[in-house]
């Protein structure tokens, strides 16, 4: 089911979960500024005297979603890197270029990239939110290769504070492309190549078994 048909019924009795779920769907898909309250109370359940009663306006609500988004990316995307098998960041970049990732929204890009470049880096709280998902990615690169060098299966030669930087851009890059291209496919080569670049790290290339 397209995130297009989610109407909820106009009603105060939403479950907040759900709310800001739906709220964080919403404004993934459109982004902020073109998020109007009526279609925040249409599609999320949250009447307008709700919405500031409650979450304090729109701007509030947004931030929330934010957070929802970035404990989501927590518990199911970052923290499968902190291992010393360097295929699951190859299978990080591929999973994120599948058709199915998490939630159908994904074809819209990243909504923490999404909601830097329509801010501007002009927004103190949105920046702080940013520079958490790059904290948590960051980090998620650099344990994983920290990790495999110390267990010998990485080139001790290889520098992983720079090779974490790297593995950033080119998620924030692929990122880009799969929101430019509205099709999570559209990442596959950013996957592909995110293989050879690792292959070359190791002396033990991974063999693409799809």
């Amino acid at each position: 089911m397209s995130i297009r048909n989610i109407i909820l019924p106009r009603t105060r009795k939403v479950m907040p979960e759900t709310a800001i779920q739906n709220a964080m769907k919403l404004f993934w898909e459109s982004g902020f500024n073109s998020t109007s309250t009526r279609q925040i109370e249409t599609k999320t359940g949250i009447t307008r005297f709700t919405l500031q009663k409650t979450y304090g306006g729109k701007k509030q609500l947004f931030l929330e979603a934010l957070d929802l988004y970035l404990d989501i990316f927590k518990n199911n995307n970052s923290l499968n890197l902190t291992n010393a098998n360097l295929d699951t960041i190859i299978t990080w970049f591929e999973a994120r270029s599948e058709p199915n990732h998490v939630f159908e929204t994904s074809c819209f890009g990243c909504l923490l990239l999404n909601s830097a470049v329509e801010f501007g880096g002009k927004d103190a709280h949105i920046n702080k939110r940013v520079n958490r998902f790059y904290t948590q990615l960051r980090s998620g690169f650099y344990n994983t290769l920290n990790t495999a060098q110390q267990n010998g299966n990485m080139a001790d030669n290889i520098d992983i504070n720079a090779m974490s930087e790297i593995l950033l851009s080119a998620a924030i890059g692929q990122n880009i492309i799969i929101r430019s291209a509205n099709n999570n496919k559209a990442g596959k080569k950013t996957a592909n190549s995110i293989r050879s670049l690792i292959n070359s790290w190791q002396s033990k290339p991974i063999i693409n078994t799809k």
